[in-house]
Parts: C-alpha cells; structure tokens; sequence
C-alpha cells in the first residue's frame, strides 16, 4: 500500500517565534517550509502548493511585507489557500479581521494540543469550503461552476478553455500512478503559469479531475494562454519518459478493449468556449459546448486548441 503523502504547511517567521510550532507539526507529519521573508512566497508556492500559510500577524502588519500577504489571499489563483494568523492575546481586541483576511487564529502562548487542533479545524474547512483537488491543489469543481456562475451574473466577457491530456492513462498504466501523478503536477503549474501571465485581467484555474483542467480567463487573452499551454507541455513532457521510449517517440501498452496498442507521447487537447461569442446563460451550457469541441479537438494529431465557433 503506497504511503501516505503529507500535508505541506508554509510558515513565514521572520522573528523565530514559531519554531516550536514547526517542530511540533513536523514531528505530527506535516511537512513545513518555512522562510523569514514574505517576498518568498510566491517562490515558494510555485515550487510546492502548501495546503495552509501561517503568519504572525506582527508580518502582516509590517509595512512593506503586508501588500504580498493581501496580494496572495487577493489572487483569484492561490488565494484559496488558508491563512493561519499567530498573535499575543493583548493584539486581539481592535483587530478589523476582514482586512486582515485570515481564516484562522492562534493566541500565543499556545498549546500543542491547540496548535494540531486549529491546523487541522483550518484545513479541514478549506476543503470543505473550496472542493480543492488534493493533488495539485487548485479549486475543484464546486470552486469552477462558483466562479463561472459569479461571471455570467456579471455579463463579463470571458472564455473557458478545458484542458485534456490524450494518453494518459496508457501513460499512467505503464509507469504508474507516482510518475502519472507528476504529470499531472507539471500540467497544473504550466496551466497556473499561463494564467499568471495574462495582465490586466483576473484569471482562474481549477483541476476538474483526473487529467482534465479549466482556465478562465478574458475573451480576448485566452488565445495566447492555450498557445502558452501548449507549446510548454510538448516542450516538457517527453521527460517524463523512459530514454528509449521519447526516442521511439511512442510506448507500447493495452488500450481499454484490452488489445496491445502502440500510444504516441501524451499531448495535450484544449477546447474553448468564448461567452462573448454565444449566448450562454448557465454553466451547463458551457460544459455541453465544451464537451463536444473537446471531442473534435483530441481527433486532431498533436496538441490542439479549437474554439466553439458555431452560433
């Protein structure tokens, strides 16, 4: 039985006052990053989703550092991610938490058995709360149809591109679901990274399920994001196969009749539906649309973006 991996937590002490606690959750199997500088976040999470931040809150007032704490929680991305404020008992009277936006409090001195106790209460209601997909982290389907209905109420001209890998799980039935799972780790960090480099418009990714990913975005940017998408997973992806298969550029394994089938290396299939284009009232709409483009879309050799085009 493959075990368990374990939750990571990012701690950002630039004063030293939470070593206990990191010892106390490392010793309790969480696996914590920790760094003196706000600056480091993005870095960081870009490198490993945490599934929780903690702050003393003394950080999140400090000039300078407070705007990137505020930015992250503000991010249409990452700001899913739990936030985890540490204070003296003396700090709370007066606090203005919803312009703090932490989820989650600890009064120092605190406990171990408090510290385990509001870590977990808080990751617990973050997956609740946000349906997050437990392997890459990134909102799951409930989070996906919240913000599409969010921006069909607000009549905003937006496109939603899904994202599906073509031969996965040939992939995933010959190197086994560890390797499969960094594929899919990979796929979600180059589809977060094109939307991070769309400007001027809020973006959101979310991991359906599987090998099957959403992109929101601006009518007018989703292009060059899928192009974006696109050209970085064929770039990568052949390293994540043995030698001799990338140079017979193919892998031999049984497809789902059970007959010996020769797979070509995984490329990625994006179909895009642009509200702004059709008259869409309910997300239902969209996935309809989107499921039959899709279709079209992994007939095509290679990696491929089509877009619904019919009225």
């Amino acid at each position: 039985m493959p075990k368990k991996k374990p939750v990571h937590l990012l701690v950002i002490d630039p004063f030293d006052a939470l070593a206990h606690a990191v010892k106390l959750l490392r010793d309790a199997g969480f696996a914590v990053d920790v760094t003196e500088h706000a600056s480091q976040i993005h870095p960081m999470i870009q490198e490993v989703l945490p599934a929780c931040l903690i702050v003393p809150l003394e950080l999140q007032g400090r000039d300078g550092d407070m705007p990137l704490v505020r930015e992250l929680k503000n991010d249409s991305i990452y700001g899913h991610l739990p936030a985890i404020t540490a204070l003296p008992a003396e700090r709370l009277e007066g606090l203005d938490w919803a312009e703090l936006q932490a989820d989650e409090f600890v009064i120092l001195p605190c406990t171990d058995g408090e510290w385990l106790a509001r870590v977990k209460i808080c990751l617990a209601r973050a997956q609740r709360d946000l349906n997050a997909n437990p392997l890459t982290g990134l909102p799951g389907n409930i989070a996906i149809i919240r913000e599409i209905e969010a921006r069909l109420q607000r009549r905003d001209a937006f496109a939603v591109a899904y994202l599906d890998l073509d031969h996965f799980k040939p992939f995933n039935d010959k190197y086994g679901f560890l390797r499969g799972d960094e594929v899919l780790r990979m796929t979600a960090r180059i589809v977060v990274n094109a939307a991070r480099s769309i400007r001027g418009g809020a973006s959101f990714v979310g991991h359906v399920g599987g090998d099957d990913f959403v992109l929101i975005a601006a009518s007018d940017q989703i292009g060059a994001a899928c192009d974006e998408i696109t050209r970085n997973f064929d770039l990568l992806i052949p390293n994540f196969y043995d030698e001799e298969d990338r140079i017979r550029g193919a892998i031999h394994a049984i497809d789902r009749q059970g007959n010996a089938t020769v797979f070509s290396l995984m490329t990625c299939s994006i179909a895009v539906v642009d509200t702004a284009a059709h008259t869409i009232r309910h997300v239902a709409d969209i996935s309809a649309r989107a499921a039959q483009v899709k279709k079209y879309a992994k007939s095509i050799r290679g990696s491929a973006t089509c877009y619904d085009r019919r009225t």
